[in-house]
């Protein structure tokens, strides 16, 4: 009788540390999720013929939510999205959809790359890991500022997640020229007393400039005060292809995604 409570004494809290590992485990895989580019498509052509009708072609149908801001009442995770899709909203009048499993993926991929149909295809990971990643490996805020911290040298991030898409975003990480956009070419001016100010572009009108400097100061001249003035082609940001593992470019895109503002 003591042998069997012992046993029990030991093997059920072995169990219970096992079934907790498996169940970390299985929500670190499910974290990271790929979408490809022919889920996302896939997911434009069901959304089109069943969701648009209520949350519009833009997913802002509906008050109080925004799919492709990723911006929900009830949701924060793909499984929250599908449970919302499969049992609906009878309160709010949202009917139940009996899709198959690969139409509710498709749908969610379409959701999560913010409709973007001409984008590469991309993963999502977990937004606190990439939050670490942001702080720590990636070195993000020595250019970039999120929500009043960091540096203004780069583009300030705090509500990337709804500027920009989830495939355009991966691409300046991975790809930091390809996916950079016009307003944040470098600038290089001569002014006419010979000043030489390099930085970060804000605004340009037909009379005027206003940038960053390399030293975190804004700067606004005359069009008619400057003697050479040239936009760089390639970006000043460091490619992260190589530098940082696939799961942590998952992370990360995961965080900047989540920063709206």
């Amino acid at each position: 009788m003591r042998l069997s409570r012992f046993i029990a004494a030991v093997a059920f809290p072995l169990l219970g540390f096992a079934a907790l590992v498996a169940n970390e485990e299985a929500a670190a895989q499910a974290a990271n999720q790929q979408y490809s580019t022919a889920n996302i498509q896939a997911g434009y052509k069901v959304y089109s013929a069943q969701c648009a009708l209520c949350h519009a072609n833009n997913g802002d149908g509906v008050a109080g939510i925004s799919l492709p801001r990723q911006q929900f009442r009830r949701a924060s995770t793909d499984g929250d999205i599908k449970n919302t899709i499969t049992t609906g909203v009878p309160a709010a009048g949202m009917p139940p959809f009996q899709f198959q499993p690969a139409e509710l993926d498709a749908v969610v991929a379409y959701i999560r790359s913010g409709f973007d149909l001409s984008g590469d295809p991309f993963t999502v990971g977990d937004a606190a890991r990439g939050r670490a990643v942001y702080d720590g490996k990636g070195g993000c805020a020595a250019c970039h500022r999120v929500n009043g911290n960091g540096s203004r040298v780069g583009p300030d991030l705090s509500d990337i997640g709804v500027l920009r898409k989830a495939s355009g975003i991966q691409r300046s990480i991975m790809e930091p020229t390809v996916g950079m956009l016009p307003i944040n070419r470098p600038v290089r001016i001569v002014t006419r007393d010979g000043r030489t100010i390099q930085g970060r572009r804000l605004n340009e009108d037909s009379v005027s400039v206003q940038l960053i400097d390399r030293q975190e100061r804004l700067v606004s001249l005359l069009k008619a005060d400057i003697r050479e003035f040239e936009l760089g082609k390639t970006s000043e940001m460091p490619s992260f292809a190589g530098r940082l593992t696939q799961g942590e470019v998952a992370d990360l895109l995961a965080y900047l995604l989540s920063l709206r503002g």
